[in-house]
């Protein structure tokens, strides 16, 4: 059975230009809401963690002093760099590293942030700790991921479609469970915030270059099966004659390292 390193590797090494085209990673809500969170003052050493294309670590910038950006897939690496060397960012540096095991000395960084990545994750309470490692303290952890809500029948139907469409999907947690294992790792919670993404074309999102039309039909159906209200009010639904567009649910911590 293959590691879900491997199906993360995989999966991002196939489609490091789909991501650094991706809407619902360039732009929306997430992007300016970590930014605001980290609010940073021009002087922090940066570490951006699965940065994919690197548009998390490119906003920040020209923020911070440096930004030390890692992917556990060395072509979104690659791609990022390539990206970097275009817009003549200057003080980005690239590095491949697991989340769960990252190469840098015990509270050597003053920010770290991580942005609609971890449902791909191995071990979370390992990355949580490993973030908690690296930070100076006081130092400071900005997250967004896609969360899934508290209801378990969604949570259920969420993580089963991600699932069906990426088998590098691993897991979305909701928000109550997010809290939790922020604060078991050792941060103080200092704000939270429930936002979006872009809204994606369904015919863009799932692939249907690399899912086959089974798969496609598979994924369609289940958003059928939503409620109307639970489409709308949870997944932002909007048809489109044959495609519709749909965002899913955000979540971003601000933590402090006590």
């Amino acid at each position: 059975m293959k590691s879900i390193h491997t199906s993360v590797r995989e999966q991002f090494s196939q489609h490091a230009d789909y991501y650094a085209q991706s809407s619902a990673h360039a732009k929306g809500n997430t992007l300016e809401v970590i930014l605001d969170f980290a609010d940073p003052k021009g002087t922090e050493k940066t570490l951006d963690i699965a940065t994919g294309t690197g548009f998390t670590a490119f906003a920040l910038a020209p923020k911070v002093a440096h930004v030390i950006a890692t992917d556990l897939t060395p072509e979104m690496a690659v791609k990022a760099s390539e990206l970097a060397q275009e817009q003549a960012i200057e003080n980005v540096t690239f590095s491949v590293a697991a989340a769960e095991s990252l190469p840098f000395a015990t509270a050597s960084l003053d920010l770290v942030t991580c942005r609609l990545a971890p449902h791909h994750f191995q071990d979370v309470p390992k990355f949580l700790s490993e973030v908690h490692r690296v930070l100076r303290t006081d130092g400071l952890f900005c997250l967004v991921d896609s969360v899934s809500p508290e209801l378990e029948k969604l949570r259920a139907w969420q993580n089963r479609v991600e699932k069906l469409r990426d088998d590098s999907h691993v897991y979305g947690y909701p928000p109550s469970q997010w809290d939790a294992m922020i604060s078991d790792a050792g941060f103080d919670i200092e704000k939270t915030a429930h936002t979006r993404n872009a809204l994606m074309s369904f015919l863009w999102w799932v692939r249907p270059q690399k899912n086959p039309p089974e798969v496609v039909r598979e994924i369609r159906e289940a958003f059928a099966q939503l409620s109307p209200d639970d489409a709308k009010e949870h997944y932002t639904v909007e048809p489109a004659g044959d495609d519709f567009y749909f965002s899913w649910p955000m979540y971003a911590v601000k933590a402090r390292r006590g």
